[in-house]
């Protein structure tokens, strides 16, 4: 694992986009560049991208959205977070999100791992396009398979909107 000790800029040069879910990702900073301290991945989201509700065991999510509106859902909560807002969930916590129209977050995780496994289960494309569909049965049985071994328990369904 290399030292992280000089600063590490993430952009579009050369980023490969994923299809993960029904999204097109694309992870800006690894986990490898940063010695495992965190990671950074750009996602456009499907208006109604709900992923199941789920756990980082060890992992602080921070997601900011750029552009349209998401509602955070916690066991607990459902909060509305729109361009310009921030919404930190903390490791042991169950969540999701459910994109209420086509959204742009940007996801950071401390410590690393979420871009790994967006990169060991999405697909690779050479389409930028927003999925229009739901996620297929194959995507989704990709994400429960791997799931554990990136520190993320799958704990429920997806939530439903707001």
């Amino acid at each position: 694992m290399p030292e992280f000790v000089s600063p590490v800029i993430g952009g579009s040069d050369g980023a490969t986009a994923y299809e993960f879910l029904d999204t097109i990702s694309y992870v800006r900073v690894s986990g490898e560049q940063t010695g495992e301290r965190c990671s950074v991945v750009e996602m456009h989201l499907r208006a109604g991208h709900a992923p199941p509700m789920h756990v980082h065991e060890d992992a602080d999510e921070t997601i900011h959205v750029v552009g349209g509106a998401v509602t955070a859902h916690t066991a607990e909560t459902e909060r509305s977070v729109t361009a310009g807002e921030t919404v930190v969930l903390p490791c042991g916590d169950a969540h999701s999100l459910v994109a209420d129209e086509e959204s742009v977050v940007i996801t950071s995780t401390r410590p690393a791992g979420f871009a790994e496994f967006v990169a060991a289960v999405g697909e690779p494309t050479e389409t930028e396009n927003v999925p229009s569909t739901p996620p297929s049965e194959a995507a989704i049985a990709r994400v429960h398979e791997s799931a554990e071994n990136y520190g993320i328990e799958i704990v429920g369904p997806p939530p439903t909107g707001p």
